[in-house]
């Protein structure tokens, strides 16, 4: 009986903990996609980051001297979303994206709110350019990135526009949630979940309720702000609680019949089209 009481609870919170290691150790995903893949010049940048290291960038030179940052989404590399990159360009835009934190070399992710240095260590490097206009710079971020994206313009003024694609809301409010009841299943549920936030404290020294872009939303406004969501993806219930703590200046743009990231591959013009008038209202 007491083996069998140790491996109910032992179960349970060890794969809380795995599951937290891969989320926030995995593997770089970067490709050799580069700009020139869509015939763009670029500029390889390597940039210091004050959370110490360096992280490398492509630099995609428009012609209107706006300048839209692309963090990176999870663990992927500076050539991660150079489809959605290639539509800004080709609009006029300067394009900057760069690699993750596990591309760079530095340690552990955290899913969202440490890696608004990254955005602010890319904004310090923009801000000196002459090609780039210091009061029209904005931010589209998708997934992880898109929840940086929100953090990171609640933070940073300097970023005048935000789009932000199938982020979460508040990351324990809308994925460690255990259900109400009794049982060995409600049981292993607040064990797991109490593992997954106990693991992202001891890795990251934060509390895991910092993961919340619906508690800062409202930092953003009067900036505008747009929000691109799927249909069929489950982070859609983030969108809508960060559409109502957002205010007046947010707009909720959902993809009929898209899936999480999908959203160029189902609507490609209205994507475009509601990207680009989005950025040409609030950056040009």
């Amino acid at each position: 009986m007491f083996s069998l009481t140790v491996a109910l609870f032992s179960l349970p919170a060890l794969l809380g903990f795995l599951f937290t290691f891969g989320l926030l150790y995995p593997p770089c995903g970067a490709t050799d996609s580069t700009p020139g893949d869509y015939g763009h010049s670029w500029e390889d940048i390597a940039i210091d980051a004050r959370a110490g290291g360096r992280f490398r960038g492509y630099f995609v030179p428009g012609v209107n001297g706006a300048t839209v940052i692309m963090p990176p989404s999870f663990a992927s590399g500076r050539g991660g979303r150079l489809r959605e990159a290639d539509l800004l360009v080709g609009h006029g835009y300067n394009v900057f994206t760069f690699e993750s934190r596990r591309c760079a070399g530095m340690g552990p992710l955290s899913l969202g709110y440490r890696e608004v240095d990254e955005v602010a260590d890319a904004l310090d490097y923009l801000l000196i350019r002459p090609d780039v206009d210091p009061d029209r710079i904005g931010i589209h971020g998708f997934s992880s990135a898109g929840a940086t994206a929100v953090m990171a313009a609640a933070r940073l003024p300097a970023l005048r526009a935000v789009v932000a694609e199938g982020g979460y809301g508040d990351f324990a409010e809308d994925t460690l949630s255990a259900r109400p009841g009794w049982g060995l299943v409600a049981y292993f549920e607040k064990v797991y979940f109490g593992s997954i936030k106990l693991t992202y404290w001891l890795i990251t020294d934060l509390d895991i309720n910092r993961l919340s872009p619906k508690d800062v939303i409202d930092q953003i406004a009067p900036r505008p702000i747009l929000l691109i969501y799927g249909s069929r993806e489950i982070s859609l219930v983030g969108a809508r609680s960060q559409l109502a703590a957002a205010g007046d200046e947010a707009t909720l743009w959902i993809v009929e019949g898209a899936a999480h990231g999908t959203y160029l591959d189902v609507a490609p013009e209205e994507y475009e089209a509601r990207l680009i008038e989005f950025f040409d209202t609030t950056l040009k």
